[in-house]
């Protein structure tokens, strides 16, 4: 065996066998025939409802009950990241593709787009290539537009067209807040994007990096998609100003806001509304409804239905059972699981979740034509939707520019924020104020020093403005798709991405200082 594939293989059975905080009960039944072992980056509760929901399913259809071993390594960017290393070490080494796992389970469909792409290595001397995902052939065309009807929401796909995987849930984006908290800082509870760059907030938002978290960077591209390339970053940017942690995992936010850690945090909605529910929950039974203080909102036409999808692995161990998997998921019997109050018995004529309400918006639009009074959440996506004619050039930039202007100069950036709203000319409220709103030559030069993007190198001396995003195709297709390898304008020993991220960090710092430092 190489050592990638070795290491990984490793890592899996650290995670199945050394690491029980990631394991819990329900997901070996007694008496099964087999184990599925899914990837996932889903909660114990999502893995717990699922391990019972599909060893139950699975009995009455197949015969028998089967057990599942969650690996939970990280984010699904993390997860994605991982299974690429290790089928590029395969074809390296001519090892059998596939590894232990036989299921990927959750996260964003960028993601999961992402792992289409063949896998390519060289081995002795020839290209060799393969792709993570397994076509699952038994879903013919034919039956998906009978299980899910058109392939669209807010003009986003719900599964691949070549079914390699499919939506098993659905997610959208929004703000969680902490309404006591608010209450104290003298601003309303954010419904709007805009809003978290309100400087009532300074130290009070909680957001999570984009560069671990491949939800939140869908989360925080829909923001810069529906406001805008530019005014997109006016608004993240001073949301990140405005914050006092930036965590790893879009799980933790709405923790962190309902305890009040933070007012106000992006998240992903079934994250918002399951500790909503769980703090709920907690005031009814302490009798104190000051406990009750989180609320998830999605801004209205200004967020997006996201895919969240299931998917077989290639070289999968069991993949028989996978495909059972799959076919659970799809089934109506696990579309209402998402959706149906926890409690013993059955709801609108399907099994409940036993112990979660897991308040996630089913993938299939039958689950709401015969079963939507029976919802936790009054909540139709497939009605209203607001199309979004996306850029596809926003992606790729989004982790390398906010890691580079909130991350890797976080107190700068902080400090500098400070110092513009501490300016006598600063206009009172909450309304973001940019260059051109003022007339002070000293604000007006601060705020467009904070509000700078870089410009980024091109062939024969010449530039491209990242503040442009009519440039980012041409940035996007010479730096980071190699169009502009053989122009002398990095390393030969330099990776482009990594040389790019390195200016944009250097050029954030100087602006910033250019704040700080400045007298007066």
């Amino acid at each position: 065996m190489s050592r990638a594939p070795l290491l990984v293989s490793l890592a899996a059975i650290l995670v199945l066998t050394l690491t029980p905080a990631l394991m819990f009960r329900g997901e070996t039944v007694d008496g099964s025939q087999g184990t599925l072992i899914v990837l996932t980056p889903h909660n114990e509760q999502i893995r717990y409802e699922f391990s019972r929901g599909f060893s139950n399913w699975h009995a009455k259809k197949y015969g028998h009950p089967v057990g599942i071993a969650w690996s939970t390594p990280g984010g699904t960017t993390e997860i994605r990241r991982m299974l690429v290393a290790q089928y590029e070490a395969d074809l390296r080494h001519g090892t059998a593709i596939g590894g232990d796992s036989d299921i990927l389970f959750g996260g964003g469909s960028y993601e999961f787009h992402a792992l289409t792409r063949p896998i390519t290595a060289m081995r002795a001397g020839k290209e060799v290539s393969t792709t993570i995902l397994e076509p699952c052939e038994w879903l013919t065309p034919e039956k998906l537009a009978e299980l899910y009807g058109e392939n669209s929401l807010d003009g986003q796909p719900i599964y691949d067209s070549q079914c390699r995987w499919f939506g098993a849930a659905l997610s959208t984006f929004g703000i969680v807040s902490n309404a006591s908290l608010c209450d104290h800082l003298g601003v309303a509870p954010p419904e709007t994007w805009e809003e978290l760059a309100d400087p009532r907030l300074l130290g009070s938002v909680a957001l999570v990096n984009p560069a671990q978290s491949g939800s939140i960077a869908t989360a925080f591209e829909t923001i810069l998609q529906r406001l805008g390339w530019v005014r997109g970053w006016q608004v993240l940017r001073r949301a990140a100003a405005n914050s006092n942690q930036i965590l790893a995992a879009s799980s933790r936010i709405p923790t962190a806001v309902g305890n009040g850690e933070s007012a106000a945090g992006v998240a992903i909605d079934f994250y918002g509304r399951y500790q909503a529910q769980a703090l709920a929950d907690e005031a009814q039974e302490a009798g104190d409804p000051s406990i009750a203080r989180l609320q998830f909102l999605a801004p209205r036409s200004e967020s997006v239905i996201d895919a969240d999808p299931v998917a077989v692995l290639r070289g999968a161990p069991n993949r028989e059972l996978a495909h059972h998997f799959v076919e659970y998921c799809l089934s109506m019997e696990g579309q209402m699981l998402w959706q149906l109050p926890h409690g013993e018995g059955d709801a609108c004529g399907y099994p409940r979740p036993e112990l979660y309400s897991l308040r996630r918006l089913p993938a299939r639009r039958a689950a709401y034509a015969c079963c939507e009074p029976c919802f936790v959440d009054k909540v139709n996506p497939t009605i209203d939707q607001v199309p979004m004619v996306a850029n596809p050039n926003f992606r790729d930039f989004v982790s390398p520019i906010f890691v580079s202007m909130a991350i890797n100069q976080g107190d700068l950036l902080a400090n500098a924020w400070k110092r513009i709203l501490a300016h006598p000319a600063y206009p009172q409220g909450g309304d973001i104020v940019t260059a051109e709103l003022v007339t002070d030559p000293q604000l007006k030069q601060w705020l467009s020093a904070f509000d700078a993007m870089p410009t980024v190198a091109a062939p024969d001396n010449g530039s491209l403005d990242l503040a442009d995003p009519a440039q980012l195709g041409a940035i996007r297709a010479g730096w980071l798709k190699g169009g502009f390898k053989d122009r002398n304008l990095w390393s030969a020993r330099d990776e482009p991405g990594r040389v790019l991220r390195r200016n944009f960090t250097d050029f954030f710092e100087e602006r910033y200082s250019s704040i700080v430092d400045s007298p007066g």
